[in-house]
Parts: C-alpha cells; sequence; structure tokens
C-alpha cells in the first residue's frame, strides 16, 4: 500500500474549440493538419496516428464543415493540402495551447499544496 504522502497529483486537461457545441479543433485534428501541411498524404497521417483512414476523412470532412473557410484542399483521393486560413488555425491553436498549459502549471502550483 502506497503511503498518501508518495502521491504526486496533477492537474491535467485537453483543450477542445468548439462551434455551436461541435468539437472543431483539438489535439488529433491539429496533429492531422500539421502533417498534411508537413506534406504526408492523408493515408500516411492516418497510419502514424493509429487511426483508420476513414477516421482521419472524417476530422478532415468535419473541420472542413464547421470552419468559416476551407481549412484544406483535396489535391486528389489521398493528397490533401492545407490552406493559408488552416495554417492560421493551427497558429492560433497552438498559442491557445500555450495559454492553456500556462494557467494548468498556475492552477497546479496554486493546489498542489491542498492535495
Amino acid at each position: 500500500m502506497n503511503n498518501n504522502e508518495d502521491i504526486n497529483y496533477k492537474i491535467g486537461g485537453q483543450i477542445w474549440v468548439q462551434k455551436d457545441g461541435e468539437n472543431f479543433m483539438g489535439p488529433g485534428r491539429i496533429t492531422i493538419l500539421e502533417l498534411l501541411a508537413e506534406g504526408y498524404t492523408l493515408e500516411e497521417v492516418a497510419i502514424k496516428m493509429k487511426m483508420k483512414l476513414e477516421t482521419a476523412i472524417n476530422n478532415i470532412n468535419a473541420i472542413n464543415k464547421t470552419a468559416k473557410r476551407p481549412l484544406t484542399l483535396t489535391k486528389d483521393k489521398n493528397h490533401y493540402e492545407v490552406t493559408s486560413y488552416g495554417i492560421d488555425i493551427i497558429s492560433k491553436y497552438k498559442e491557445l495551447k500555450e495559454e492553456h498549459d500556462k494557467m494548468l502549471e498556475e492552477l497546479n502550483k496554486k493546489f498542489s499544496i491542498n492535495l
């Protein structure tokens, strides 16, 4: 049995951006966009992320449907180009995540003493 003094609690969390109650952008979708922007095919992205190709396609379709403008354009069946708007969304999400991480760090400092 562990001594409770040895247990380190940490407050964590993921950040999701929603529009009208629907998930728009989160860690997985950002990773898909980043890998596509690096030149990977959607099939390679799916393999790298250990997801079905259909799931990757569904994520691309969902973010393009939710966004004001397309984040990706289809070059052919398996090749997608991330638009400049998509690159902007990646950048904004990274800024948001950085702020979120700072907030979690502060919460951990504040509450770790009391847990």
